[in-house]
């Protein structure tokens, strides 16, 4: 009810949005589909927050997970982790939380909330699943915290999907293209990690399927900047292809690039 509240009062940000949507699966796309974007977001953010009041074990009866865990088992047995990618996609925070509620070492990077106490309440909310949260700041070195978290074999999630700072790519849409954060190929040229697209869809039942791609990582053996652009490339793909199963979760209210 909200999300629907919030598309009739914002009629700017719909025509933002199926704009976007156009540029995802390049067709026309309606004020009303684009409107359900909206309703979609409020329903997660509503089961969002009602996770943060359930056990841990209630929450994960919400989980469907089309991972293969015995990967995520496999990333975290060497003496590096690996890199989660994922976008504000479905409610992109619950793999996360379902890894730590399953034992395996992850910590999310995030940036600053709007107020301390916001900030705080997230992480504690993380936490309460077995899930750090790596706060980046605004200091040169703040990201040399996700490096000291990949290098104790930790799997670390990052968004990528909204660049507000560092390398970006240019990733290839049906009908344009979208700026993916160059940051996990960095930080994968730097430890040797892997990088894993990881996407989580809310189903028709209400639950959550949780879906990991293929594993890939910068090629030391090429030159730095081509390996983190390849491997910036395939990861986006690989989200873009997730994005497009239902374009109706992707939750991107600012315009995208339309060059090609």
């Amino acid at each position: 009810m909200a999300g629907m509240m919030y598309a009739k009062t914002h009629p700017d940000v719909v025509q933002v949005v199926v704009r976007n949507l156009g540029l995802l699966e390049n067709r026309a796309f309606s004020t009303t589909e684009a409107s359900r974007v909206f309703a979609n977001f409020g329903r997660t953010m509503s089961d969002y927050f009602w996770l943060g009041g359930q056990s841990r074990e209630a929450g994960y009866a919400l989980a469907e997970v089309e991972a293969d865990l015995a990967n995520f088992q496999k990333l975290c047995s060497g003496s590096t982790g690996a890199i989660l990618a994922t976008g504000h996609y479905g409610l992109f925070e619950f793999g996360a939380l379902v890894l730590g509620h399953l034992g395996y070492p992850i910590s999310i990077v995030t940036h600053a909330e709007p107020t301390r106490s916001l900030s705080q309440w997230r992480a504690d909310y993380r936490a309460r699943w077995g899930a750090a949260t790596i706060e980046l700041g605004t200091d040169a070195f703040s990201s040399l915290r996700a490096v000291e978290a990949i290098e104790a074999g930790r799997l670390t999630a990052m968004l990528v999907d909204r660049p507000t700072s560092g390398r970006s790519l240019l990733a290839p849409l049906k009908g344009g293209t979208a700026s993916f954060s160059m940051s996990p190929a960095l930080l994968s040229w730097m430890t040797g990690c892997k990088v894993v697209p990881v996407t989580v869809r809310r189903l028709p039942t209400g639950r959550y399927a949780i879906r990991s791609g293929e594993a890939v990582q910068a090629d030391r053996s090429q030159p730095r900047d081509i390996a983190i652009r390849e491997c910036s490339l395939h990861m986006a793909q690989a989200l873009v292809g997730d994005f497009q199963r239902d374009p109706l979760q992707w939750y991107h209210f600012e315009p995208l690039t339309t060059g090609r």
